[in-house]
């Protein structure tokens, strides 16, 4: 092949001044472009959370059923589920969101033990078990009206957990999310996948749950550097796996 060097013309010594002048200007307005970024895409995210959440409000009872119990018939297939022991479930919120409970009643169903969470603090939640479906069911409500398990439930280490359905204001087939921005799962996320798992498997699998009004085209999901990346998303009509060989996502659809 041919060596190509690249050569920096001299300057003038005025010039030099002037590009020394030019280079401080430029780092010291770096900071500030990034700051505006990070606004621009933190602004991105909450005007989507808005338009997400007005088509959800549109969703009847009838529907919001049927796309719940379609995602839990796919996801019921996913290799990842179906191999799991442990399984972190998060448990719905009264209206708006994908209902939980097909797939809680099919893991009790199948002897997996489960785990929901229950926030702890500001950006921090845990994952307590649960015994069974008519447990979940009669749990307390937070203030956020979500059913929560007691502090006094076994609790999960995160990276000894299998599987974990994480929910989701929107979801792509390139398996990015967008949340409701308070963080609890990035973090939680983190911590699974940054730990060790005890037994030696494989790593615990992030599997994005939601219905088919959350479903943004690929390069329509504002993401930010702290965003977690899910390994699987899963809709009422298609899928989207990892390729762990590629780290790209393999579109499933039926």
């Amino acid at each position: 092949g041919i060596l190509r060097l690249l050569c920096t013309p001299r300057l003038p010594i005025g010039d030099h001044k002037m590009s020394a002048v030019a280079a401080a200007a430029s780092s010291a307005a770096a900071p500030a472009v990034g700051a505006a970024a990070a606004v621009s895409t933190a602004a991105a995210k909450q005007a989507l959370r808005v338009r997400i959440r007005a088509r959800l409000r549109a969703l009847d009872d009838a529907e919001l059923t049927r796309q719940s119990q379609a995602v839990c018939d796919r996801l019921a297939t996913n290799p990842w589920y179906v191999a799991s022991r442990t399984i972190g479930i998060f448990l719905s919120m009264p209206k708006g969101e994908l209902r939980t409970e097909p797939i809680l009643r099919h893991a009790f169903d199948q002897g997996k033990r489960v785990f929901c969470p229950r926030v702890m603090g500001d950006g921090w939640m845990e994952m307590f078990e649960v015994g069974s479906l008519e447990e979940a069911l009669k749990l307390p409500l937070s203030k956020w009206k979500i059913p929560e398990p007691p502090e006094g439930s076994p609790q999960a280490d995160p990276a000894e957990l299998d599987v974990i359905l994480v929910p989701a204001v929107a979801l792509d087939m390139t398996r990015g999310r967008c949340g409701q921005g308070a963080g609890f799962y990035d973090r939680y996320l983190q911590r699974a996948r940054r730990g060790a798992r005890p037994d030696g498997g494989g790593p615990c699998r992030a599997i994005g749950v939601a219905l088919l009004e959350q479903r943004i085209e690929p390069g329509g999901l504002p993401e930010e550097p702290h965003d977690e990346r899910l390994d699987a998303v899963v809709f009422p009509d298609a899928e989207a796996v990892v390729d762990d060989a590629e780290d790209e996502a393999l579109p499933l659809h039926t």
